[in-house]
């Protein structure tokens, strides 16, 4: 295995050193913008159309509880035989029976009726055989007026549907900004190992050429001396190299899961990370995160459910008194056509009482959604002062990383003109081979620390803006039109 792994590494290595680039011998290359790499991510992440599953199925449950208002049908029809030994008569019977109820918003409900039938009395003399249809129609209304009265309460579970599905839209778009995040920082970061592996390139290169040149020097114990300087550094070199190979392929499989990309063609990013500074103060950051920020949104919408479940369980320690009533005609006739040929009317109201001693399951129901409401209260205004906290510390770093970017901006240019002043004093002779190294090694510290900074800077640009929920509108995202697995950019 020891000696696989090896031969792999300096396989890649020669293959990097001999000039061959990442991936020369992958099928294909995809030049890759910024943008495209977002839009990728939004049609393909795995995650991204787990979370969007879930809000279709939010949307779904909403529709669902809505079906309280829809009418309720209900048909039935009975018949039979009855007799007796001993008797000289049996008795047969048919009842047909249709209903509409209709839930009310107040928490009652109405139904109408209608029935009709016939029972049919036959005494066992031939001849005699006394039928009569009998039919009836109206309409009862039941309406609590204590308990499980209101709308709130009668449509608690619309409510809290609607609820979960804002709640899932939330958390998809807070899903959505965190793998546009990612895909962001790790396209910037993949630029940047590129550029670092032609550093490491352009740097063993420098030295072989070195090398080459010493070489055609005069033999002697400062030829020599100064030819195993330069092999000693283009082991090191070689080895940086591999290094950086690696560090890149690592990179370049994090990205792939995150655009989704399972062909095996090479990822060239051409977009440089952003210097594009954010134009906004302190306040106004601060501001549009408490405005946008998804998860914030989540938790005020969990604070404003609760807050109507703990109106709800109040309600619900009231004593259940309940009215009813109702009224119709009913009427008699000879046969199904004529069933109200003799006919009178009908009403009733009634009242129905009912409280528990004690009431210990609603009290107690009630007390825990009032704690949670206050604990939900906490929540919200200890997240508010960590998002405040955030913004705060991000507006500071990107100060930082501004400074650091501009520092490194001078301190490459200074590099690389010491370098260039080394490599022309070592041709003439008035410097040696290690001072050329020592000068070459400073400037690929400079180089790394360059694309470090424009990388960091470009990290807290992006920081900021998830920070402050902005994320989506920077990158062109319209989160509103973005579908089950469809990206929509402005």
């Amino acid at each position: 295995m020891k000696m696989i792994l090896r031969t792999a590494l300096f396989g890649g290595m020669t293959l990097l050193a001999a000039g061959r680039g990442y991936g020369d011998t992958m099928p294909e290359k995809l030049s890759l913008s910024r943008k495209d790499a977002v839009s990728m991510a939004l049609s393909k992440n795995v995650d991204l159309r787990y979370e969007t599953l879930n809000s279709t199925m939010a949307e779904k449950d909403l529709a669902k509880s809505w079906s309280i208002y829809r009418p309720v049908l209900n048909a039935s029809a009975t018949g039979g035989v009855t007799s007796s030994p001993g008797d000289n008569f049996s008795s047969k019977y048919t009842t047909e029976t249709i209903g509409l109820t209709q839930g009310l918003p107040i928490g009652g409900n109405v139904t109408a009726t209608y029935q009709t039938g016939y029972t049919n009395a036959e005494i066992l003399t031939p001849g005699i055989a006394p039928k009569e249809w009998q039919s009836s129609a109206g309409v009862t209304l039941s309406q609590p007026l204590l308990k499980n009265f209101g709308k709130e309460t009668t449509e608690l579970g619309i409510t809290l549907a609607d609820s979960a599905l804002k709640d899932s839209q939330e958390r998809l778009r807070f899903t959505t900004t965190d793998t546009v995040f990612s895909v962001v920082t790790t396209y910037n970061h993949l630029y940047t190992q590129y550029q670092v592996l032609e550093a490491k390139k352009a740097a063993l290169k420098s030295m072989q050429d070195l090398l080459e040149e010493v070489k055609k020097r005069k033999a002697g114990p400062s030829q020599r001396m100064e030819i195993a300087n330069a092999d000693y550094a283009i082991a090191q070199r070689q080895k940086d190299l591999v290094d950086a190979y690696r560090n890149l392929r690592d990179t370049d499989a994090t990205f792939r899961y995150l655009i989704g990309m399972e062909s095996k063609g090479e990822i060239v990013p051409i977009d440089p990370p952003s210097r594009e500074e954010p134009k906004i103060t302190e306040d106004q950051a601060v501001k549009e995160a408490m405005e946008l920020r998804p998860d914030l949104k989540q938790l005020r919408q969990s604070l404003k459910t609760s807050e109507l479940q703990e109106r709800v369980s109040r309600r619900q320690k009231m004593p259940d008194l309940t009215i009813t009533g109702g009224g119709g005609i009913y009427g008699t006739g000879e046969n199904i056509g004529t069933p109200f040929q003799q006919s009178g009317s009908w009403w009733s109201a009634g009242m129905t009482f009912t409280y528990p001693i004690g009431n210990l399951v609603a009290e107690n129901e009630y007390l825990k959604n009032k704690i949670k409401t206050e604990q939900l209260h906490y929540q919200l205004k200890a997240y508010e002062w960590k998002i405040r906290n955030d913004v705060e510390a991000d507006l500071r770093a990107l100060i930082s990383a501004r400074l650091q970017l501009q520092t490194t901006d001078k301190a490459l240019q200074s590099a690389e003109q010491r370098h260039e002043e080394y490599l022309k004093h070592q041709r003439a002779g008035a410097a040696t081979v290690q001072d050329v190294i020592n000068a070459e090694n400073d400037l690929n510290v400079a180089r790394n620390a360059h694309l470090d900074a424009g990388e960091a800077f470009a990290y807290n640009v992006t920081k900021l803006w998830r920070d402050t929920g902005e994320l989506l509108d920077q990158q062109g995202v319209n989160f509103d039109n973005f579908k089950t697995g469809a990206a929509a950019f402005r």
